[in-house]
């Protein structure tokens, strides 16, 4: 008896040990993907206030952003145990702070291209960590990482269409984002076909919507460019998606 109940002891605490490991799993990669989600978005507003020099307000939002990304950093400090996770966050503690001093500069178009570099650097990182804490997703759990993803996407999506306006490595820029287009594409598949009751249908259709409106705006964007218009017209995008996201968070 002693020794069955020795045997359930070992049981439960592995049983136990693993639920604490997936719990920490989750919640890492939710901060790895707003890491990359950030680290999209901060480069595009830095690109935009390269182009438009004399609205400070995205001097703010960027201020904004990086709190947010050093807060989503150490959240994934607090839950790891990995060693090879932690170097990566030494890395991108480091590469924040060098952000930080880019900050406290003049725009420029040097600058603007090492933003685009460490947006990258930022991404790269973030999807290491990942990888290095996968667990099975539950459906709820999937759709709810294709919506991240979509953010993710959208931003990067922007960030490569302003580039593209400033000159910065054009030719490369329209490559990079081309392949985003694609990727927002396939999510959208999964999206659809999601049995969505019928007040979030209504919330999904906005956002199919929203992306069509989105693709005629890059498309103008070949004749003439309109980074202001597209700037508005992600923020309502963005709205949508995370009414989205806040769906699949209730019936996890």
């Amino acid at each position: 008896m002693k020794k069955i109940a020795f045997i359930l002891f070992i049981i439960l605490g592995v049983i136990s040990n693993s639920e604490a490991s997936t719990r920490s799993d989750v919640k890492i990669i939710e901060a790895s993907e707003d890491i990359r989600y950030l680290s999209q978005k901060i480069a595009k507003e830095y690109l935009y206030l390269y182009y438009n020099p004399n609205k400070i307000n995205l001097r703010d939002k960027i201020t904004n952003n990086m709190k947010k990304l050093k807060k989503s950093i150490e959240e994934i400090s607090i839950n790891t145990q990995n060693n090879q996770s932690k170097n990566i966050l030494n890395f991108l503690t480091y590469s924040n702070e060098e952000i930080q001093i880019l900050l406290n500069q003049k725009v420029s178009q040097d600058k603007s291209i090492l933003m685009l570099d460490y947006s990258e650097t930022f991404v790269e990182a973030a999807n290491s960590i990942q990888f290095l804490h996968q667990y099975k997703f539950s459906n709820e759990e999937k759709m709810l990482m294709y919506l991240k993803e979509l953010e993710y996407l959208l931003e990067r999506v922007n960030k490569y269409y302003i580039a593209s306006i400033l000159n910065l490595n054009k030719i490369s820029n329209k490559q990079h984002m081309n392949n985003a287009l694609r990727k927002v594409e396939d999510i959208f598949k999964a999206i659809k076909e999601y049995p969505y009751p019928k007040e979030t249908k209504e919330e999904r259709s906005k956002i199919v919507n929203y992306w069509k409106n989105n693709k005629k705006f890059l498309n103008i964007s070949k004749d003439l460019s309109v980074p202001n218009l597209l700037l508005l017209f992600s923020k309502n995008f963005e709205d949508s998606i995370k009414k989205l996201e806040l769906y699949h968070k209730q019936n996890q």
